[in-house]
């Protein structure tokens, strides 16, 4: 018995190493880091800057909003914001010839921003028009630019070269760009700094995982480019049928015939 459970103990030590090769040879194959990540030098650095920052003032910020701020306020202020990233949305969404959801985000900024007093109460979805959230970077994927470098900005967080270009006009479709006077800058500031601890308390939970990981960078760099279908495909699942069953491999093993003579019937065909 005790022989059996050793054999075992090897075939299953000798299955996860073959494995393990396997799948790393299947990666190195597959995801070519130096092609989404080109720039990972200048990346890991500023990962590294924005990660001390988002320590010592951002991170403790997002948990006094979210302790602090009752629900109910920190739900009128996401609705507020929400219904101005409606008017990034329809732009896009005109942009890209896209008919059907320019009329459904228009309808929605319509009844949010009336009825909905300026987008502090979502009537929208209640009444069934989904928010659908679309970005400038969408736009230049629906132009030909298909695929794009894994690229983080400073202060800001992950990101493609070609979504951090697309900030730059979804910032001046945002009304606060045009609505806002140049004097009255403070307010601007009040609310991008609101906005930024909103979209930050959404992503606590995410840090126990980068806490908790061996490279904190490589698990934010795969996370975020498979949200956003920027990795190759992943390999398909193991089919039952090809799982080996260690018990079958060692009773096989041990399965000796009680006698190594031929029998009767055996040895008259030899004779024949």
């Amino acid at each position: 018995m005790t022989y059996k459970i050793f054999l075992k103990f090897l075939y299953t030590c000798s299955l996860i190493i073959v494995c393990s090769h396997s799948y790393a040879i299947y990666e190195s194959a597959s995801i070519n880091y130096y092609q989404i990540d080109p720039y990972e030098n200048y990346n890991r650095h500023v990962y590294s800057v924005n990660a001390a920052i988002d320590r010592t003032v951002v991170r403790p910020a997002a948990v006094a909003y979210v302790n602090y701020v009752p629900e109910p306020i920190r739900s009128v202020a996401q609705n507020f914001f929400n219904n101005l990233r409606d008017f990034v949305t329809l732009a896009n969404d005109i942009l890209q010839f896209n008919g059907m959801d320019s009329m459904k985000n228009f309808m929605r900024i319509a009844i949010n921003s009336t009825f909905g007093l300026a987008g502090l109460i979502d009537i929208s979805s209640n009444l069934g028009l989904m928010q659908n959230k679309n970005t400038f970077g969408r736009t230049l994927q629906v132009y030909g630019w298909k695929h794009s470098s894994y690229f983080i900005i400073p202060f800001l967080g992950p990101s493609t070269v070609r979504d951090a270009i697309g900030n730059i006009p979804d910032n001046v479709f945002n009304p606060t760009w045009w609505l806002i006077p140049d004097n009255y800058v403070y307010v601007s500031i009040g609310l991008n700094v609101t906005n930024l601890l909103d979209k930050r308390a959404k992503f606590l939970d995410f840090d126990q995982l980068l806490a908790t990981s061996i490279d904190p960078y490589a698990t934010l760099r795969y996370t975020y480019l498979q949200a956003h279908n920027e990795l190759p495909p992943q390999p398909p699942a193991t089919k039952e049928s090809d799982a080996v069953d260690i018990d079958n491999l060692i009773d096989s093993e041990q399965t000796v015939p009680n006698n190594s003579t031929p029998d009767a019937t055996e040895s008259k065909a030899l004779a024949k």
